[in-house]
């Protein structure tokens, strides 16, 4: 919203940490062989360990599922964010700021998914440029245009951010104008359970839309909240309920969540 109401060039970046304690990491099977093709010199490593394939490789870089990989890397990325003259929000440990050209600069990022902004484009160039040279290349994306941790976010010039929200998958041609019917909150027995894999696909389905009411759909957290308290009980009653916000969804895809602000001061925000 700040970056909107104040007009900053926006762009988002995709980094990595080096692993500090000795790591082992272990391959076996095909990913070996993958591993040589990559890399000629690691064939002379590879051992035969109950008829596999296996090659034991020492972690260099922070990897996914490293339990000290997110620590590592924000400690990394703070520490340098602070040499750089950016001070830690203290609402908020994963935003920076900075003034810059007596304007501020913002850096938010969860793990290693970066936005930067300013509203002098050349400012955000220089901070990437900065960041880039003690991190390596990056995944960059400038403009209006960005998604961000799941988010289709959209810039426009009248000062607010757009998030389009895309379907969910399932088939619901019709058109809904409500969320749910009056009987949302109606539990009834009677009905059977739905079979494996059409409740496997009703958990999946309100879960995805758990986390599209939370990110931009306000309208449909009532509606969501009680099909989440049905998915260990998930009944052809419950089936008709999802179908229905599914059927509403279909009709307002193009309503997004619109953030805005007429006053950045402090006292706009109480």
């Amino acid at each position: 919203m700040i970056d909107a109401k104040e007009g900053r060039d926006v762009e988002g970046a995709y980094l990595h940490a080096d692993m500090e304690d000795f790591v082992i990491f272990k391959l076996v099977g095909e990913a070996v062989d993958i591993m040589c093709q990559v890399n000629p010199k690691y064939k002379k490593f590879v051992v035969v360990e109950h008829g596999k394939k296996v090659l034991y490789l020492q972690l260099l870089k922070a990897l996914y599922g490293c339990v000290q990989s997110a620590l590592l890397w924000y400690e990394l990325f703070t520490g340098t964010l602070v040499d750089m003259g950016f001070k830690l929000n203290p609402y908020d440990p994963c935003v920076a700021n900075s003034q810059v050209k007596g304007k501020q600069c913002t850096v938010a990022w969860y793990v290693d998914n970066n936005k930067i902004s300013h509203v002098d484009a050349t400012v955000v160039t220089d901070v990437f440029e900065k960041i880039e040279a003690k991190f390596g290349k990056m995944t960059v994306t400038r403009g209006k245009h960005h998604v961000f941790l799941g988010m289709d976010i959209t810039f426009n010039n009248n000062g607010t951010v757009k998030e389009a929200i895309a379907d969910s998958g399932m088939d619901a041609s019709r058109v809904a104008a409500t969320p749910a019917k009056r009987d949302l909150f109606a539990i009834n027995e009677k009905f059977e359970h739905l079979e494996k894999k059409k409740g496997e696909l009703f958990h999946s389905v309100v879960a995805k839309l758990l986390y599209v009411s939370k990110r931009a759909r306000t309208d449909l957290q009532l509606a969501v909240a009680f099909l989440c308290t049905r998915v260990s009980r998930n009944t052809e009653h419950n089936w008709d309920k999802l179908v229905r916000l599914l059927q509403y969804l279909n009709g307002t895809l193009d309503l997004a969540l619109i953030l805005g602000a007429d006053s950045l001061n402090a006292g706009a925000f109480g």
